[in-house]
């Protein structure tokens, strides 16, 4: 054991250039781990490379696919609990989603890192691996009626030992895969990643002492505790409250797709943050539950891209964070339920339900309103084939361009076009040609979306579709599977409103090769011919022939305030760009364009228009109770987004119109009852969205002006939650 003696506090400069070290090192472990692997799931960044503290705390982030770099945190806690011989030459894996995963896909190694025989950090990596087994290639089953039909479950145990590769174990893995040698080369890859990144914190080590790196790493993730501590004083102590859905196929037999409702209930106390999900619903063995493992890393995920933009990234942003729910409910599944689909289903609609919470928090806070943002992941639209490829070899496929869809708006810019995951902020796309060249798949288009993107006084990121043609071979299969087909998950807020949905289409009977060949473009799936049907969120064996299209497109980024806020030059401008229709132009925003010109007078004419009908179509508000009234006491004069200002009257708190100051009454409960309801048609909200049936499009307005204050898809009865209950006056 080293004798030297851990420092109290390392100097400012020596720390700033010791942590900037170390964020060179993971980045160099992590390109080393990609060139050398040969998947282009890996060079799609669907991997992440991390460097944490001794006793597992997440010490440096890489900015790529980040649920499984808490997970890593959590592999570590069993690595330690479960061995007392770890020694140095040693890496170990896991995969158990139950245990330290998402899914078995997503396979983890991490590899101590001793200096002078002790323990100063460790070392970890992870990818999505393109098969482990299971009933369906590429090892996402949304059939599956367990988890051991998905695919091959790795304990926690040794990869390597003392230096020696576990032949045995490796053999076992990449024998259970249908690709062997894109799971041997990741695993190779994986080593070479840990390799080099532990030469360099060796070097790192003898140059200013062990123990001052290892000083370093906890001084920072103190410090980014410390902040965030200090930030959340700032905010009401209260509750706060989203509830969204996950939608599948009818596990009861019957038509149409059934609902999974997934609640997050926000209390913040002083400097700490509870998100509880006990108001979920329970456990099925149907496509998409989550475990824990997943669920508390899409918070997580969510704790460091939020806040991260304001401390530095690591473990010391979820110290103040509990995550609360019981075992057995769809975000914390137990064995033996299958959780294929949970990698991208349960945990990123708790995500999207965390945002929200969140949203609502910091929107009180002057300082911090412009961290609001509506649910910033939608779904993963999975498009995993396989069969023979041109060469009548047998391939595996994911396609990562669903990674493209639009971000979601803030309160002072528009969500970003095709701006990429929150889930993979350093995260892209395949190159089209290295997919052609592999894969017996001919790419149509890859093309942004009109009107993907919610619209509000700051619109949503319109995304991409993108369409393939199988060539060379007779046909492929595909598993396709997501969420948000029948319900648009990603929600504008403060008056915005939603993005598209999901969609799957095909065009069946069609040779597209054939018109290509004669020199004829195909751009739309209309002018195609053939019969074009719309596919079920989740699909399992969906044969694609030979000349057939497969089309997919995304959900997008919801809005931030009231559509009919937007300057109409910004909608003349997207009109110009082809990222709004003109149709949308009118009916939404209404905005009235000649030619390159925005005609003003119709469009104030339109405007009065749409805000006429809201108050026709409005349900009026209903009066405050004296236990709402009584309720209210002790909330400060604060502002609530684009929405509610509140003011003291009487020693209540009063809520007014935002938007022309009309007094809505005492909020002590749910403040939308103090604002007229309108029920809106789907296509009043956006041309590419479909709402369940147990679901309706409710538009919260001031009864005086008709802003709206409030866009929420929630059930036909109206909502179950409350947006927020402050506790105390802002500081």
């Amino acid at each position: 054991m080293s004798s030297i003696e851990i420092p109290r506090k390392v100097d400012p400069i020596t720390a700033e250039v010791i942590r900037h070290r170390l964020w060179s090192i993971n980045e160099e472990g992590s390109q080393t781990m990609t060139h050398v692997s040969g998947s282009p799931v890996v060079h799609a960044t669907d991997y992440n490379f991390g460097i944490y503290a001794a006793d597992g705390e997440m010490a440096v982030i890489g900015v790529y696919l980040l649920v499984p770099i808490y997970t890593g945190y959590m592999a570590i806690q069993e690595f330690l609990n479960g061995f007392d011989d770890i020694a140095e030459g040693d890496v170990f894996i896991v995969n158990d989603p139950y245990r330290a995963a998402e899914h078995q896909n997503d396979v983890q190694f991490c590899a101590p890192f001793f200096h002078d025989g002790e323990l100063i950090a460790w070392i970890g990596c992870m990818a999505h691996q393109v098969d482990l087994g299971g009933m369906d290639a590429g090892s996402w089953c949304p059939t599956a009626t367990d988890v051991f039909q998905e695919g091959l479950m790795i304990p926690p145990g040794r990869i390597v030992r003392k230096g020696q590769v576990n032949r045995e174990l490796w053999d076992i893995v990449v024998a259970n895969s249908r690709m062997p040698s894109v799971v041997s080369n990741d695993f190779t890859a994986f080593l070479a990643g840990l390799k080099v990144s532990g030469e360099r914190l060796t070097e790192l080590c003898a140059r200013y002492g062990g123990e001052t790196v290892k000083a370093v790493m906890s001084q920072s993730i103190e410090g980014s505790e410390r902040g965030l501590r200090e930030l959340l004083e700032t905010l009401p102590d209260g509750t706060f409250e989203h509830t969204s859905y996950l939608d599948r196929p009818n596990t009861q037999g019957g038509d149409g797709d059934e609902l999974v409702t997934i609640n997050c209930k926000l209390t913040k106390r002083g400097d700490e943050l509870i998100f509880d999900y006990d108001g979920s619903d329970e456990q099925s063995p149907a496509y998409g539950m989550a475990t824990r493992a997943g669920t508390v890393g899409a918070v997580a995920t969510l704790m460091l891209c939020l806040f991260g933009s304001e401390l530095q990234w690591n473990h010391g942003l979820m110290r103040p964070v509990t995550v609360k729910a019981r075992d057995g409910l769809c975000v914390t599944a137990q064995p033996p339920m299958p959780v294929s689909g949970g990698a991208a289903g349960a945990n990123w609609v708790a995500m999207n339900a965390a945002a929200g919470c969140i949203a609502k928090m910091v929107s009180f806070s002057d300082r911090y309103k412009g961290l609001a943002f509506g649910p910033g992941d939608g779904s993963w639209q999975l498009g995993q084939f396989g069969g023979l490829n041109q060469y009548g070899e047998p391939f595996a496929a994911m396609y990562m361009d669903s990674l493209l869809w639009g971000g979601p708006a803030f309160a002072d810019r528009d969500g970003v076009d095709s701006g990429g995951a929150m889930v993979i902020l350093g995260g892209g796309t395949q190159d089209v040609e290295q997919h052609e060249v592999g894969q017996p798949l001919l790419y149509l288009w890859r093309r942004e979306v009109a009107d993907s993107g919610g619209a509000g006084r700051n619109r949503g990121g319109n995304g991409i579709e993108f369409a393939l043609v199988p060539y060379d071979t007779g046909e492929v299969s595909g598993v396709l599977a997501t969420h948000g087909t029948a319900l648009p998950n990603r929600t504008g807020i403060f008056g915005g409103y939603p993005g598209s949905v999901a969609r799957y289409e095909a065009v069946r009977g069609v040779d597209a090769l054939a018109e290509l060949k004669a020199g004829r473009a195909i751009v739309s799936l209309e002018q195609a011919g053939g019969e074009h049907v719309i596919l079920p969120g989740v699909t399992a064996g969906a044969v694609i022939k030979e000349g057939e299209i497969v089309n997919v497109r995304l959900q997008n980024g919801g809005g931030y305030g009231d559509p009919l806020d937007r300057a109409p030059e910004r909608v003349l401008a997207d009109l110009l760009d082809g990222a709004v229709s003109p149709a949308t132009a009118r009916d939404v925003y209404g905005v009235v364009a000649d030619g390159e010109q925005v005609d003003a007078a119709a469009t104030e004419a339109r405007r009065r228009e749409i805000r006429d009908a809201r108050l026709a179509a409005m349900e009026p508000p209903s009066a405050a109770s004296e236990e709402e009234a009584d309720a209210a006491e002790g909330v400060g004069e604060v502002a609530w987004g684009d929405s509610l200002r509140f003011e003291q009257r009487d020693g209540r708190a009063v809520a007014d119109c935002a938007h022309c100051g009309h007094q809505l009454g005492p909020v002590g409960g749910d403040w939308r009852k103090r604002a007229g309801r309108v029920t809106l048609g789907a296509a009043q909200v956006n041309p590419l969205i479909t709402v369940h049936e147990q679901l309706v499009v409710h538009q919260y307005v001031c009864p005086s002006c008709a802003a709206s204050l409030w866009v929420d898809v929630e059930p036909q009865d109206g909502s179950l939650w409350q947006d927020f209950a402050l506790r105390a006056a802002t500081a």
